[in-house]
């Protein structure tokens, strides 16, 4: 079972697709997570559904009452979340008219860009603009394995394998403009190690969407 497909279009109307947490804009990355989990008799009425954003959702269920740190989200506090922020949107909508609508993306979607922008930039043939937009970025996954449990499991070691394949593809691919001689090797080598990369990209990514769709989002 699931939520009601017409009543979660009425929720994230009424939220105005922005997390009811974070109230940040979500767009299509948006989940309705239960509120109670179903494993703890949480119904799939669309009363105990929150609308939530990536980040949110994995905060909301990475929480480790075996090694507790910080506060938990409890229920009833996410049911204060949802009606506070249903209330604001209900009230003042006059307050979201001005509010910008893709700042301060968390962490958790700036890793989903940013692999999504490198699988794009792998995918491209011209190896000479390859080089131009190329980028791992890869600040980020490293920041982000203590935050979040799935990072210290499967999933931390596809994701820095992954960043580690963009970062060789990378150096291959700017070390051609230096070497002229080479350059057909260089081509080659660079464009052995981007078909790495791309297959990596595509398992990183894949792991990191599974976790964040995982079976409490509709």
């Amino acid at each position: 079972m699931a939520f009601s497909p017409d009543e979660v279009s009425v929720l994230l109307a009424q939220s105005h697709r922005r997390c009811c947490v974070c109230h940040r804009f979500c767009g299509v990355k948006i989940e309705t997570d239960h509120i109670v989990p179903i494993e703890d008799d949480g119904s799939d009425g669309i009363e105990n559904a929150i609308p939530v954003c990536f980040e949110c959702h994995a905060e909301i269920h990475s929480y480790n009452d075996k090694h507790p740190r910080g506060r938990k989200f409890l229920p009833e506090e996410l049911q204060l979340h949802k009606k506070q922020w249903l209330e604001i949107c209900a009230d003042q909508p006059d307050l979201l008219i001005g509010a910008i609508r893709d700042a301060d993306v968390g962490p958790l979607q700036a890793l989903v860009d940013e692999l999504d922008f490198n699988a794009v930039v792998a995918n491209v043939k011209d190896y000479k603009n390859q080089a131009a937009s190329s980028t791992t970025r890869n600040s980020c996954a490293p920041s982000m394995r203590g935050q979040f449990p799935f990072f210290r499991t499967t999933s931390d070691g596809l994701l820095l394998d992954a960043y580690r394949a963009m970062g060789a593809a990378n150096a291959a691919l700017e070390s051609r403009s230096f070497k002229p001689a080479d350059w057909s090797e260089a081509t080659n080598e660079a464009q052995r190690l981007t078909d790495e990369a791309r297959g990596r990209i595509t398992v990183a990514r894949g792991q990191l969407l599974r976790f964040l769709s995982n079976k409490d989002s509709s």
